[in-house]
């Protein structure tokens, strides 16, 4: 299982890709994964918060600044300038805009810890991050759908909070206590046995989400290339955000790729269930069309920050000192 996980860890941006197009390939064959969704999401939020605690989040009160920006370009500036973008891009389609403004309205995603820790970013404050914002998707997401595209469709608020604390808050407080009581000790014991498994469920969820874009890819029209395009210059976008507000701060390297890769990276899968359990099928396609950009540009984005001026700063400090950095040309 080890060799498993670290065979996922790595390969895992072609394997997204790979299992995005299976979706969209066989869609009758892998959408009856969608039944399961709200299940599987769970354990997956389960299984990735087990590496921290309650103790850990005292790095938000320690570093308030950093996180603070962290969280106005994910659920202010980001959810704007998305919103701003899709009526300037699709009046006449606004079910696209709303998919769009629902991308960027969940939470960071889990996955920014196995590419902070590639990078070699601060691990810590990644990891706080995660958990504070996975613990208030469940308010988050339904108020920035309410103010932005309340106007536009139809929602059930209180029962999408209710699925986001299924889904994200209650297994997430769940797998934080355990880490509590255990002082730690499930992150050396649980953790890593349920690593591959979180993993192999994330390519699920990717693979079932990704069934409803194939009837929109089987006519491919000038509105739904735009939203392809916005899809991927709005991926950009989010790194380059965090990366220009961390240089505008004067943070360290390690914080700045952490700044980086938590505003870039979303939670791609609770946003495709979401949009499956509560909106019109329009509102599938960019949150599900989103995996094939994301994390091959993900990849991307880790070289082109050890190639900025910071992070060349920083490699040499760190091979002057000694020490030893992992190699991020995955």
């Amino acid at each position: 299982m080890e060799k498993l996980d670290a065979f996922l860890g790595r390969h895992m941006a072609p394997l997204i890709v790979l299992f995005v197009l299976a979706g969209i390939a066989l869609p009758d064959v892998f959408s009856p994964i969608n039944d399961y969704t709200m299940a599987l999401f769970a354990f997956m939020t389960f299984a990735n918060s087990l590496g921290g605690g309650f103790r850990e989040m005292k790095n938000v009160v320690l570093h308030p600044l950093p996180v603070l920006v962290i969280f106005v370009l994910l659920h202010v500036a980001m959810p704007l300038l998305t919103l701003l973008a899709g009526s300037l891009l699709f009046p006449e389609a606004p079910l696209f805009t709303t998919g769009l403004v629902l991308e960027y309205a969940i939470p960071t995603g889990v996955a920014s810890l196995l590419w902070v820790s590639l990078a070699q970013g601060n691990t810590t404050m990644c990891l706080s991050v995660v958990l504070l914002d996975t613990l208030l998707a469940p308010f988050v997401i339904p108020l920035t759908l309410r103010l932005l595209v309340g106007s536009v469709v139809e929602m059930d608020t209180m029962s999408m909070m209710g699925d986001l604390m299924i889904m994200v808050a209650i297994p997430a407080l769940i797998a934080m206590t355990m880490y509590h009581c255990s002082k730690g000790r499930v992150a050396q014991t649980w953790k890593p046995r349920l690593a591959p498994y979180a993993k192999l469920t994330m390519l699920l969820l990717v693979m079932a989400n990704a069934t409803g874009c194939a009837p929109f890819l089987r006519q491919i029209t000038p509105t739904l290339a735009r939203v392809i395009a916005a899809v991927f210059a709005l991926c950009l976008l989010g790194f380059f955000l965090g990366y220009w507000a961390g240089r505008a701060m004067g943070v360290d390297f390690p914080t700045l790729v952490t700044m980086s890769l938590n505003t870039g990276i979303r939670n791609i899968a609770a946003g495709s269930v979401l949009a499956i359990a509560y909106f019109p099928g329009d509102v599938l396609f960019p949150v599900a069309f989103s995996p094939l950009f994301l994390q091959a540009t993900t990849a991307v984005i880790v070289k082109v920050l050890h190639a900025t001026a910071p992070g060349r700063a920083w490699r040499a400090a760190q091979a002057s000192s000694g020490e030893t950095g992992v190699t991020v040309s995955r």
